[in-house]
């Protein structure tokens, strides 16, 4: 119970319930150890982020013009029609 105590004293609990690793561990002692401390710091800077709006212009997008790009079929569909 210490460890998960020291888990939701640094981070949130609702981070630790949605914070996932590409290994499962044993234990909650690797996730308190000084060697998952960066990556567990990083996944919580991650999970806090905003992005501040005011920074970025709006893109209004309207009407499309223009044609199509039209692909051309000249390019063999086999090893067969490319060694004709």
């Amino acid at each position: 119970m210490k460890l998960l105590k020291d888990l939701e004293s640094r981070y949130s609990l609702e981070f630790l319930e949605i914070v996932t690793f590409p290994k499962k561990y044993d234990s909650l002692a690797y996730l308190v150890s000084k060697e998952l401390k960066g990556t567990m710091d990083r996944k919580w800077r991650n999970f806090n982020f905003k992005v501040d709006l005011s920074k970025y212009d709006a893109i209004i997008l309207g009407e499309k013009t223009g044609k199509d790009y039209v692909s051309s079929d000249n390019k063999p569909k086999n090893t067969k029609d490319l060694l004709k």
